[in-house]
């Protein structure tokens, strides 16, 4: 019976999306099925992140020298990625990208959105640094319907056809400024100013909670906060290392609100920013986490380093001399993701997108990106 069979197909991992092009492959009803949006919308509300609107992660983006590669956590496998881009963030089933061009890299370089479920590539026009030389910069990607909780993110690719927004913040010897550009005009805006900082951005994942991105500054004591609305800008305290080596790793948490993660000798710290008002810095530990009994016996050769963490889900990428892991905070599940720890930045790739359906739908077989 149909329905039986989408029901069972219905139940097929997320992770494993190779698995439904396979089954389109089967016969023209299974192709009818799988390719339908009536199954494709009961797949993703069946299995949302445990009820939130959140799509799985299927890879992440490691930038390592001069380059980023895609390592899988699925059976999904992007188009490969040449021309030495490195990957600056990664939202909403997009990748920002940076290539230098200049003698004077990071400020000599091109800008790129990458969808890696397409293989499509997107080159911003040159960003406009004037009126002052930049000495220290970050950007993000997002969906451009974040600000008005018009879409749930699980497809908003859409294939490449959907609109995004990149906003890249800085700081130069005046004060600290943001150019925001959109698919849509296809340019950047005007530049927004703010009083300087009196420090320098990271070149460090972002975090984007709420209807504001958060950037982390190089000596780890503030970030800088962009409302996506307003356009304006401020400095949010963060709580004080506990050692002078300590990363902090911005995140949204699962409620909403701002957080972060730090690693000490063996143990991760969460916090929570308790905020009223744009710039508040009020924060509060939630949780600390003893490796020693998560990890394998040996793992922490080395002082634990938080590297990532996926915005709103609560899985955090930890760095030891044994390798890359990652940990679900609530089941405090580990997973081993690699023995090579030698990258600078992760970046989570997150999508319900698989785009070797729309191939098999037309019964060309599947692509080379199943």
């Amino acid at each position: 019976m149909e329905e039986l069979v989408e029901e069972v197909l219905l139940r097929f991992p997320p992770v494993d999306p190779a698995s439904l092009v396979r089954a389109a492959l089967v016969c023209r009803r299974w192709r009818r099925i799988v390719t339908g949006p009536r199954f494709l919308r009961r797949y993703r509300n069946l299995h949302l992140h445990r009820g939130g609107l959140l799509a799985p992660m299927l890879g992440f983006l490691a930038s390592a020298g001069a380059g980023t590669r895609f390592v899988p956590t699925s059976t999904f496998r992007p188009a490969p990625l040449f021309g030495g881009w490195r990957a600056l963030d990664a939202r909403h089933g997009r990748a920002l990208l940076r290539r230098d061009t200049g003698h004077d890299a990071p400020v000599d370089c091109e800008l790129a959105v990458w969808d890696p479920a397409t293989g499509r590539r997107t080159d911003l026009p040159r960003l406009p640094w004037s009126p002052h030389y930049p000495y220290s910069w970050n950007a993000a990607v997002l969906c451009s319907a974040s600000t008005a909780a018009a879409c749930d993110h699980l497809d908003c690719s859409g294939g490449g056809g959907g609109h995004f927004l990149v906003v890249v913040v800085g700081t130069n010897h005046a004060e600290m400024f943001a150019h925001v550009y959109s698919s849509e005009t296809g340019t950047w805006s005007a530049p927004a100013s703010a009083r300087h900082p009196d420090d320098n951005v990271e070149f460090a994942p972002s975090a984007l909670a709420g209807n504001a991105l958060y950037f982390a500054f190089q000596t780890g004591a503030a970030a800088l906060e962009f409302d996506l609305r307003t356009r304006e800008m401020a400095v949010v305290r963060l709580p004080p290392p506990r050692f002078d080596w300590q990363r902090i790793v911005l995140a949204a948490r699962d409620d909403g609100r701002l957080g972060l993660a730090t690693a000490g000798k063996s143990t991760i710290y969460l916090w929570a920013r308790e905020a009223r008002r744009p710039g508040d810095g009020n924060w509060v530990q939630t949780r600390a986490i003893e490796l020693d009994t998560l990890l394998p016996a040996g793992a922490i050769s080395a002082f634990p380093d938080v590297v990532s963490f996926v915005d709103g889900v609560g899985v955090v990428f930890v760095r030891t001399g044994d390798g890359l892991f990652t940990i679900d905070l609530k089941s405090l599940q580990v997973t081993k993701l690699s023995r090579d720890t030698a990258f600078s930045s992760i970046f989570p790739y997150i999508s319900f997108h698989t785009p070797a359906l729309e191939v098999a739908s037309t019964g060309e077989g599947p692509s080379s990106g199943a």
